[in-house]
């Protein structure tokens, strides 16, 4: 009984996140040394989805409301971004950001296209913690 209230529990949550079309998108301001900042709270990305051009440098500002870790892991994206000196190195493309803790790290994206971004903490991902870093040329 409590495998069949614990799998109908977990349906119920991973029905209940919005669908893509209703996702929010942030671009990246115009101008140099602009700040994105990214709220990882319970299950959710604010915002979801990131629009950054090509060659321009941001500064992606991580702020975990959460009472629990989560990671902001994006192993394509980094492979694909320059990483500022001085700033953090993301091993593996994965930012970890504890409870109540800010993380800034500074890139230049550099090969357009679209890509993924997720909390590999244990069943963020299905709860919803995902979304997309779009780089234009």
């Amino acid at each position: 009984m409590r495998i069949i209230a614990s799998t109908l529990i977990i349906a119920l949550a991973a029905f209940s996140t919005p669908l893509s079309g209703s996702a929010q998108q942030t671009r990246a301001p115009a101008g140099g040394d602009a700040t994105i900042e990214v709220r990882l709270s319970s299950f959710a990305f604010d915002p979801e989805n990131l629009r950054l051009k090509a060659g321009v440098p941001i500064r992606l500002r991580l702020v975990n409301d959460g009472s629990g870790g989560h990671d902001f892991s994006a192993p394509a994206f980094f492979a694909a971004s320059s990483i500022l000196p001085g700033s953090l190195q993301p091993p593996n493309g994965d930012v970890a950001v504890r409870s109540h803790q800010t993380v800034e790290i500074a890139v230049v994206p550099r090969t357009p296209g679209i890509y993924r971004v997720e909390c590999t903490h244990f069943l963020h991902n299905f709860f919803g913690m995902h979304g997309t870093v779009e780089v234009m040329p």
